[in-house]
């Protein structure tokens, strides 16, 4: 149980200060949902290594199942950053939005790499 507050809290910890700062960043540059695409693409990464750890992956899983996740995830993404922009807008606190939003999200791509790993 303390090894998922640790992979929730860092999970949480990094779409609060790296997510949301990239989606910042390239949304003054591009549309807000090509941001978060663009994000969701880093992140995926961070969040595989994050969770290899959590379910003490021996070896990569197979490049099929990774494709898989990684559509799965994305799509994920970009319903959830939807989710954000609305609780955005209701809030007016960019990272209260994107706090929520990972709380929410957390529980999702749980399930998403536990069965990749």
């Amino acid at each position: 149980m303390f090894e998922l507050l640790i992979a929730n809290l860092t999970y949480v910890a990094y779409r609060l200060f790296v997510s949301a700062s990239i989606v910042t960043f390239l949304n003054k540059r591009m549309s807000y949902y090509w941001a978060v695409l663009v994000m969701s693409q880093v992140s995926f990464l961070y969040d595989n290594i994050v969770f290899s750890i959590y379910y003490s992956a021996q070896q990569m899983p197979r490049l099929v199942d990774l494709l898989y996740a990684d559509a799965n995830y994305t799509i994920r993404v970009l319903a959830a950053w939807w989710i954000i922009k609305k609780l955005w807008d209701y809030f007016g606190n960019w990272y209260v939005a994107v706090f929520l939003g990972a709380q929410l999200t957390f529980l999702v791509d749980y399930f998403i790499f536990k069965g990749v790993y």
